[in-house]
């Protein structure tokens, strides 16, 4: 059903289209019509709801763009970032430390799996041995170059249905964030390895080539563990500075 945009006074009826469009989304995102952490209607959908064009559309997206309402992600589509909500976290992940050394960031989900957690990572992250847990293995690069391979451990009970979230749009410590877990702080070991063929062959270095290995427990604000991460890290590629 198209979407009626009259305004009853006369001054209103002069703003331009892609304005009123911008408003009507932003009041839905306002009420929570639109969760945070979930994608927009398509701009051709939103054009036919609204009974204008996909650029006018676009025009609408783009202001809330630059205010980090929402946020694109080539290929997937428009999500929500809420109203300085995700943006707030005090601690950073892989893209925000990234972006702040001037890289552009991207990551490639290798696996994601849930799994009991077992006595090791049930002692890991304060939880039963019964309890699930969600694994997720992601090689994380900085302007295109491979620079680590993380694999992280989630108590599901905290974050029930992260398993279907889409975790490229987001990073982890956002969608713990929107969750209402943002994480406040670290706990971190650092140590030397050197890479099997498989990691050796997702950095694109040799087998056996020596790297960086943190061990890294992060925590929200009630003092909780939220997520356990095993990262292997090349050094000479930005490394620690890029991860936490």
């Amino acid at each position: 059903m198209a979407v009626s945009l009259s305004v009853p006074d006369v001054a209103a009826k002069k703003t331009p289209k892609y304005l009123v469009v911008r408003r009507a989304i932003l009041r839905r995102i306002e009420r929570g019509d639109y969760a945070l952490g979930t994608a927009l209607p398509s701009e051709n959908e939103l054009a036919q709801e609204f009974e204008t064009t996909r650029m006018t559309v676009r025009n609408a997206l783009d202001g809330l763009v630059d205010e980090g309402v929402i946020r694109r992600i080539q290929g997937k589509g428009t999500f929500i970032a809420g109203l300085g909500e995700i943006a707030n976290t005090s601690a950073m992940g892989f893209r925000e430390m990234a972006e702040n050394a001037d890289a552009v960031p991207s990551v490639r989900l290798l696996s994601r799996t849930c799994r009991v957690a077992g006595p090791y990572y049930a002692e890991l992250l304060g939880i039963d041995p019964s309890d699930a847990i969600f694994c997720v293995r992601r090689l994380n690069s900085a302007d295109g170059v491979p620079v680590s391979i993380e694999q992280a451990y989630i108590p599901l009970a905290l974050f029930p249905g992260i398993e279907d979230r889409d975790i490229e749009a987001f990073s982890l410590y956002e969608t713990y964030a929107i969750y209402g877990h943002e994480v406040v702080g670290t706990q971190e070991r650092l140590g030397i390895t050197r890479l099997g063929a498989r990691d050796a062959g997702l950095l694109g270095v040799e087998v056996h080539h020596p790297a960086i290995r943190l061990d890294c427990k992060s925590f929200d604000r009630e003092g909780v563990t939220v997520e356990y991460v095993s990262a292997r890290m090349l050094g000479d590629r930005g490394g620690y500075a890029f991860i936490y």
